[in-house]
């Protein structure tokens, strides 16, 4: 039966967490994330404590599933964890068109899933989650860069729910074959500042590498056009391939496509991802129940992408203000 997650900002108890993933996973959240059982239970307390004292904050859930993605994003500071997750909730808010409403039953999205568009291969032996876009597969005939967007959005809720991702982050391969100039003309300068802020800064996403294969010449002034809104190091992860079968190369053949010599079948993975969503559709329906003023972080989003810094008031002061030690 499908868990029920409360946005009780302050619940009468909260669950108690339980770390169950392999070896390895432990071993990266202690070395990368500084990770331990204390530091983790601590950390929960806090965030727990601030929320319930925010003044801004109606209803967000509380739960460690929940709250380790902020925490684990931000290595356990936890004032800028607290930050995050005040800014994600500030995001949904104020662009509920692109980050509202994800439902994996709406056609658009039913069909790019159909499509193939994206694939979660499995894990590397790092730990590092690779996934897959092969972007002409994106009925450009059909479907805006909002949709576009939102689907792009509702894979990363998705995905963010695997505490595996969390710790160990991923790894995204995109194969630009067959892809044509309308592809990337519908996307707006608008569209990818409010895409690559969630990207950058909204999401607590932990981005290890981008490979691209067959990016196509005609659209690198769009291309460069995007990345001017990509931080620094996001932008250092990129690699760009000439061929798929160089690309396939950086993977294991357990996680590369059998169309490209590997041992994945792309049919088979999808439709457990799909079973997957249909599972967690009404939790991921239910995130739209969290509440924040917006009129407090309207400057956020007033030029653009605002620099971390333009957070007056945010959360880094506010942890402190709100008596959280």
């Amino acid at each position: 039966m499908e868990r029920k997650y409360s946005v009780d900002k302050c619940p009468a108890s909260y669950d108690r967490y339980e770390f169950t993933l392999p070896e390895l996973y432990r071993k990266i959240a202690k070395d990368e994330l500084r990770e331990d059982d204390e530091i983790r239970e601590q950390s929960l307390a806090q965030m727990r404590d601030w929320i319930a004292k925010h003044p801004y904050i109606r209803k967000c859930r509380t739960d460690a599933s929940f709250l380790l993605r902020f925490l684990r994003f931000r290595k356990y500071s936890v004032p800028m964890a607290c930050e995050a997750l005040e800014r994600y909730l500030a995001m949904r808010q104020t662009f509920p068109e692109w980050f509202k409403r994800l439902d994996c039953n709406e056609p658009a999205m039913k069909e790019m899933l159909q499509d193939v568009v994206f694939t979660k291969c499995g894990q590397d032996a790092d730990g590092r989650t690779v996934i897959l876009f092969r972007f002409a597969r994106f009925n450009v005939e059909k479907f805006s860069a909002l949709q576009e967007g939102r689907f792009t959005v509702l894979l990363i809720e998705t995905l963010l729910e695997w505490e595996e991702l969390q710790i160990g982050g991923f790894r995204v391969f995109v194969d630009y074959t067959g892809s044509v100039l309308k592809h990337y003309g519908i996307w707006g300068i608008s569209d990818m500042r409010i895409f690559m802020d969630a990207i950058n800064r909204s999401y607590p996403i932990r981005i290890r590498e981008i490979h691209g294969a067959k990016f196509p010449k005609f659209a690198l002034s769009l291309l460069n056009l995007m990345l001017s809104f990509a931080s620094p190091k996001l932008k250092d992860r990129i690699r760009c391939h000439d061929s798929v079968e160089e690309m396939a190369k950086q993977c294991d053949p357990s996680l590369v496509p059998s169309e490209w010599g590997g041992q994945c079948d792309l049919q088979d993975l999808n439709q457990r991802f799909v079973k997957h969503l249909e599972g967690r559709r009404e939790v991921m329906l239910a995130l739209d129940e969290m509440d924040i003023d917006t009129a407090h972080y309207t400057s956020l989003w007033q030029h653009g992408s605002a620099p971390e810094s333009d957070i007056d008031s945010g959360a880094m002061g506010s942890f402190r203000k709100l008596g959280v030690d």
